[in-house]
Order: C-alpha cells, then structure tokens, then sequence
C-alpha cells in the first residue's frame, strides 16, 4: 500500500500530487480513528467496488481530526493546535501508523493522509469533491450513511446524493449493519444522545469506562495502546512480578484505572528489525515468541500511594512468564483482552503479592482461551 502526506496551503488548497490520478478511483474519506467494525465494512466495500471495475482502492484520511482542530480553535482566538498537542491527541483511539496498518491489511492500494486547517476546512464540500473527480480521477466516493462534510458540515448525504446525480461521481452508501444505536451521555453527564453502536464516539465511551471486553465487540479486535518502556520504582521485580512501564507519552486512549488480562508485544528497539513493516507483522501475530499474556495495571498504584501526594496514572504490565525480559527503551504495544477488577488500596505487600498472582493465574486462563479463538480468525 502507497501513502502520500498533503498539505494543504494558507489560502487551504491541496496540490495533489499528480501520480494520484493516473488511474480512475474508488474513494472514501474520513478520520477512521479506532477503524472499528463500521469502518471496516465502509472500506472492503471501496476495496470491492474498485476489483470489479479495476479501479484503484484509495482512502483520504484527516490528520489531526477535524475535532481537535476546531474545538481547539473554538477555545483559543481561532489559532491551530500546536504539534506537541496533536500528536498527543487525548480523544485520539489509536495512532495513525496503527489505522494505516490495518487499512493495508484490507487491501487498499493507496492512503492519501491530508493535513487538516482551518483554511482547508472553509472550502465548499463542492468544490473538494470537484477536487477530487478532476485530480485523483474519483470515479465512485463511498460513504457511511451519517456522513458530513464542507463548510459548516453542510454537506450531508442528501447533498452530496444530488452533486452526485449531476453525473461527476458515482455515490455508494453503505450501512455498517451494526447492531443499532445506543445513548451516551453529553459533557454534563446528565442528557444523553443517540449514537450508532459501531461509532468511534461510542467506542470512546466503552474505553473511558474499562469495558475493553464491549470495545473488542465493536473492534473486533482488542484495544492497544503502544509506547516506550522506561524505568520504574522496581517494586515490581521485588515483589516478584515484574512489569514493563509505559513512557507517559504513549499512545493510544488510556482505559479507566483498574487490572486488566491481555498481552504484552515486544517491538523492539526503534532502530531495530520491527523498523521494517515485516519484522513488525511478524512480532504481531498469534504465536509470536515476542508476544506475551500479561497483566496490565493502570492506575496510581494505590497500595504505595502517601495520603496527598499527587501521582500520575501509570500504565505497567507485567508479562506472565517465567523469566524477565528486559525492554527498557523497547517499543512495545499493549493489548486488552478483559478487565479483571478495579484498583484498590492493600493493606502491606504480602496481600498485594496473593492478588497479583491470582490476576497473572486468571490473565493466562484469558488470554490462551483468546488466543484459540483469534487463530481462527485474522481478518482485521
């Protein structure tokens, strides 16, 4: 799969590199952030339509999202978000590298990621479209039914359907066939609005809460977050279970606090063979020897915490296995499988100890039952 970065100018036109066009397109656009179940579908359907007409298969993905720019804006006089702010996205589901990971197992052939301004987000849905059709050769668009875009978000389906019908594209717009909608509440906690049920906004919400085992459902694979393994207090390896310490600029929407059952994978170190896409599917898959149940902790270790003292949350995984492994300064990705209970405050380190072997005993009973069933299974 070929990706190609844009940016668009002050003035908020793209200059799409010509190569884009040389063949006619199957087109879909949008953030994918998560690429749950719904998007999935949205993208074999762009990878099928483009075989049967031997089109080529093309995804356009905004990055940052179209959220964090003008929510930030809205908040700071109309300025952008700073880079540092952007790549730390706390909405953000998943890294990009994770969505253009999966996005080449589905089989698309080309991902244009377009920087998304202000200036870019004030032209028309029409003329973006025209863009389109006249300069990546955009033969058919395809489109989720809630679909929004242009301007003020003023072009939905329905107007789009007509710019569509003067004959400049064909439209295709696919159902996710999820299962619905469902309510989620607004800001204040107290209203709730109606989501779809295979949504990112939804997805958000299981995460917050810890139900990673509902988000695999919508995922249809477990939740990851992925960092830099660092040093820690090392009360870990003391007490017998050492873990691997997540840098606090990693990335990936944090579950709520509590222990989780899941599994650890070893990246490497950055400059290392994972640096290549083949030695880091191969780290990845079912069976890897870089691949590790563990027992993941998030939280602000309340066992050890000084009444006042304020701690950061912390993610720490402790790989069920014999030996330790050393991964400090390693790339490693974490995995939620299933949330095991809560965090709660010992009272000493030797019921500590008892807990922490019965999450790492429950974690492989988890984790080899899971990892039958996602052999059988590796589609994304």
């Amino acid at each position: 799969m070929k990706v190609s970065q844009v940016s668009p100018d002050e003035s908020g036109i793209v200059r799409w590199p010509g190569t884009l066009g040389a063949r006619s397109s199957v087109v879909t656009i949008g953030v994918f952030d998560g690429m749950h179940r719904g998007h999935q579908a949205l993208l074999r359907r762009v990878v099928d339509l483009a075989a049967k007409a031997q089109d080529r298969p093309m995804a356009l993905v905004f990055d940052p999202s179209p959220k964090l720019v003008h929510s930030y804006a809205d908040s700071h006089d109309m300025t952008e978000p700073s880079p540092d702010l952007i790549r730390h996205d706390p909405d953000q589901i998943m890294p990009l590298e994770e969505r253009l990971r999966i996005m080449a197992q589905l089989g698309l052939d080309q991902v244009v990621v377009v920087r998304y301004t202000l200036a870019f987000a004030a032209k028309s849905y029409r003329f973006f479209l025209k863009q389109l059709t006249e300069q990546l050769a955009m033969r058919t668009l395809v489109l989720g039914r809630d679909a929004r875009m242009g301007a003020g978000r003023i072009g939905d389906i329905k107007a789009i359907a007509d710019l569509a019908d003067t004959g400049l594209f064909n439209l295709e717009v696919v159902d996710d066939q999820g299962p619905g909608d469902c309510t989620l509440p607004d800001a204040d906690g107290l209203e709730r609005r109606r989501v779809r049920a295979w949504s990112s906004s939804h997805l958000r919400q299981l995460i917050l809460d810890g139900d990673v085992d509902a988000a695999m459902d919508i995922l249809g694979r477990p939740h990851m977050v992925q960092g830099t393994v660092v040093h820690g207090e090392q009360r870990g390896r003391r007490l017998g279970f050492p873990t691997a310490n997540l840098a606090p600029d990693s990335q990936g929407m944090m579950p709520a606090d509590g222990v989780y059952a899941g599994w650890l994978v070893d990246l490497g170190l950055p400059t290392g063979p994972m640096a290549t896409q083949e030695g880091r599917e191969g780290r990845l898959v079912q069976g890897s020897p870089w691949r590790m149940p563990a027992a993941i902790s998030i939280g602000t270790k309340e066992t050890f915490l000084v009444p006042g003292q304020q701690t950061p949350r912390i993610l720490e995984a402790n790989a069920v296995r014999p030996d330790w492994v050393d991964l400090y300064g390693h790339r490693v990705r974490v995995e939620f499988l299933s949330r095991l209970r809560g965090q709660k405050r010992y009272a000493g380190e030797e019921p500590l100890k008892r807990q922490l072997s019965l999450d790492a005993d429950r974690t492989l009973e988890l984790t080899k039952a899971a990892g039958r069933v996602f052999s059988t299974n590796r589609r994304p």
